[in-house]
């Protein structure tokens, strides 16, 4: 007879719930680390989603995305490492 934990991760797995959930902890960790590189008052970034290996995320300003984008590289580095997920590849910014 199966395990219960392993029938639930199995069942989660195939309703899509695990990626869901991983995508709200990489969205959540790579906020922390846009706040300590921006400064969290006023919140000038703002971490929106994460799909297909890329992080989308909102700016306040022109001047801040040119930052993010200058930026880019040292901020993805800071998130894999937070996260704990080297497959984000790439920033992408709304104004």
């Amino acid at each position: 007879m199966d395990d219960l934990r392993d029938i639930l991760k199995g069942r989660a797995a195939h309703a899509g719930v695990t990626a869901g959930v991983q995508a709200a902890v990489v969205v959540e960790a790579s906020q922390k680390v846009f706040d300590d590189f921006f400064g969290a008052t006023p919140q000038l970034v703002r971490v929106l989603y994460l799909k297909n290996h890329t992080l989308t995320v909102s700016v306040s300003a022109a001047p801040v995305a040119q930052e993010v984008k200058k930026n880019e590289k040292h901020l993805l580095e800071g998130v894999r490492v937070a996260c704990e997920d080297p497959s984000i590849e790439r920033i992408r910014y709304l104004l």
